[in-house]
């Protein structure tokens, strides 16, 4: 029989926090010891998840002095940032969903497709943020070898979940029927991340500059980027786009959370919304100082979020990295 291991997941009551309690519900090797959430303690969590745990959401105090090995932070930055050092020196490693992080040096960058070997002996992982899964996971290995020129544009557009549950009318799913807008315009806060993620994989002499503009879509869920850079010399020639897609499935070969597509317009939301993969397409006029094209999707409560921790988790666990996640299937 194998070994279960206790978590705890604390702001269980939000879009990416349910999504981790119906993740490892099901999970072979975890066991849910908690879930909190302050706005739901004492109702069923099976009455929102639709999962069979039997149990009920409690207090974050509840939840801090139970035993576990790991808890997942699916809380704003502010409660993360307050929690995670409580729940270290209680010996529990923790996975911070939230942003408190990602730029604290004593916390392991938890992409686990580019770094996933720095984070099983860790005892604080940053989970990365939505937008900068996509954006990043689309750019390194062009940017490892420095193929493309670092000025580097990305138009993105988010699903309405991805700014968490929120009172905000304009938010609504209502409101934003037949509309698109951007937001955040030049002064997105996963740009910094992005950048210093990117930057531990480039050259030091071809670190990117990301402007990153970003769009809230008229969904409920998904993330989908459209990348656009300019080839370098070594990139160009006949045949450049078939040479970077090949590029691209050499640099994710064996990673069952990225998928190559044939072309850029074989990537869209409805192929990966439901699922812990990131789709990646390429396309490139194969000239010096032409334009590459890279489109991406993700699920931004799954790989964007929920999925990706579970990632770390089973790294952490020393479990095989798509431990649970394997079951998961698009929505249509």
């Amino acid at each position: 029989m194998q070994e279960m291991h206790n978590v705890a997941i604390f702001g269980a009551g939000g879009y990416a926090g349910l999504e981790l309690v119906k993740l490892l519900a099901v999970h072979p090797g975890v066991r849910i010891a908690c879930a909190a959430s302050d706005a739901r303690a004492g109702t069923a969590i099976d009455e929102l998840t639709g999962a069979r745990t039997g149990a009920s959401f409690v207090t974050t105090k509840q939840a801090l002095a139970t035993e576990a090995e790991v808890a997942l932070l699916a809380t704003p930055a502010e409660a993360a940032a307050e929690l995670a050092p409580q729940l270290i020196a209680r010996g529990i490693r923790v996975i911070d969903l939230s942003n408190a992080h990602r730029a604290d040096g004593k916390a392991v960058y938890g992409l686990a497709s580019l770094f996933g070997g720095e984070v099983a002996g860790a005892r604080l992982v940053a989970n990365p943020g939505c937008y900068a899964t996509c954006v990043i996971t689309a750019l390194a290995p062009v940017v490892r070898d420095a193929l493309v020129e670092p000025a580097i544009a990305v138009a993105a557009g988010s699903g309405v979940t991805g700014a968490g549950r929120t009172a905000d009318e304009a938010m609504s799913l209502g409101e934003m029927y037949g509309e698109v807008r951007a937001y955040k315009v030049l002064r997105h806060q996963h740009v910094p991340e992005i950048e210093m993620a990117l930057g531990r994989v480039a050259p030091p002499a071809a670190r990117p500059r990301v402007a990153l503009t970003t769009h809230l879509l008229p969904v409920a869920r998904g993330i989908f980027a459209t990348v656009t850079a300019r080839l370098r010399d070594g990139a160009a020639g006949e045949g450049a786009t078939e040479a970077l897609i090949a590029r691209y499935r050499a640099a994710y070969a064996g990673d069952r959370s990225v998928v190559i597509a044939a072309t850029a317009e074989g990537v869209s939301l409805r192929r990966v919304v439901g699922t812990n993969t990131c789709a990646i397409g390429v396309a490139s006029e194969g000239t010096a100082g032409g334009f590459v094209v890279i489109t991406a999707a993700i699920d931004n409560l799954l790989k964007g979020a929920a999925g990706q921790a579970v990632e770390n988790l089973n790294l952490m666990l020393g479990l095989e990295r798509m431990t649970g996640l394997a079951h998961l299937a698009r929505h249509a």
